[in-house]
């Protein structure tokens, strides 16, 4: 199977690539930066460019391409959320979604499958209820580009395309979101964020990239999919494992009126989580290596014992 891969140079992206190409695919990535991703990847994957503002029909042979995926959008943790930063991250991700969708329905490309990425933060500021793809949206900011994104992405309106969106979680691997979450530990300041009770759905990184392939391989899965660990677990639950397999403690909560301050709305995400479960891919027997947050913390962080 051919795939082509929007936003292929991130941690997810790079991941993705490997479980593809190790199980026969053959990859292209489209991205703005040429050379970098030549870099990266070297002979072993196609690197298209595109400007991320001409057609994808400007882009030469793309009718052989069975499958996109598309993780593309202006990150939602590198910047304090100012009203022109929400706004760009909203438009980044509705441009290159609306592009692909576009090409699509014009036959540019013409693909078995779309699946774009969303995150759990559609479902919004949730209690304690199990939260299976059928909850409805959320009404705060992340949830509104969540909504929104996945929204361009049902606007294919080729019949022979099955669409899905991967609603992922905090992914666990050796990037991202769990290094800046280990950094305080560091200095023997780990702890909960907040009060510690709001939910964490997560996935560790070979988890996600091996779902994705699933995703392809088994028809019957589309629409919205909670890309997650089976076992979401409380912020308090995840700092003190942290905390255990790095031999450091996990004594000081960082309150939520300091998070507020430093970070400002942005701050939501951490405050207010969500116990999702992944209803649909547990239905299609997919096969996690990493259920449990114990075993996924302690491969994701390796040999970083003390960090």
């Amino acid at each position: 199977m051919n795939v082509l891969i929007f936003g292929g140079t991130g941690f997810v992206g790079r991941n993705l690539i490997e479980e593809l190409l190790v199980n026969g695919y053959k990859v292209s990535v489209v991205t703005r930066n040429h050379q970098k991703t030549v870099n990266q990847f070297g002979n072993k994957i196609q690197v298209i460019e595109w400007d991320n503002i001409a057609p994808l029909s400007s882009i030469y042979k793309l009718d052989q391409i069975d499958v996109v995926i598309n993780l593309a959008g202006e990150s939602i943790g590198s910047r304090r959320w100012t009203n022109s930063v929400k706004d760009e991250i909203i438009a980044s991700r509705i441009r290159t979604t609306g592009a692909i969708v576009a090409a699509i329905n014009n036959g540019t490309i013409q693909p078995k499958v779309l699946i774009n990425a969303s995150a759990v933060g559609y479902y919004g500021l949730c209690e304690d209820e199990e939260i299976t793809e059928s909850a409805e949206a959320g009404q705060d900011f992340l949830a509104q580009v969540c909504r929104e994104w996945e929204n361009e992405a049902y606007k294919v309106q080729n019949t022979g395309t099955r669409v899905a969106t991967i609603r992922i979680g905090v992914v666990l691997g050796n990037e991202g979101a769990l290094n800046r979450m280990a950094l305080p530990f560091r200095y023997f300041i780990g702890g909960p964020l907040g009060n510690g009770n709001q939910w964490l759905s997560w996935i560790h990184i070979r988890d996600l990239t091996s779902m994705i392939r699933f995703i392809i391989e088994h028809q019957e899965l589309a629409g919205p999919i909670n890309a997650v660990a089976p076992n979401p677990v409380r912020m308090g639950e995840f700092s003190k494992m942290l905390g255990k397999i790095l031999a450091r403690p996990s004594w000081l909560p960082v309150p939520e009126i300091l998070l507020k301050i430093a970070l400002g709305q942005m701050a939501e995400m951490l405050l207010h989580g969500q116990r999702a479960v992944p209803k649909k891919v547990l239905s299609a027997d997919f096969k996690y290596k990493f259920p449990k947050l114990k075993v996924a913390l302690e491969n994701a962080m390796g040999n970083r014992k003390g960090v």
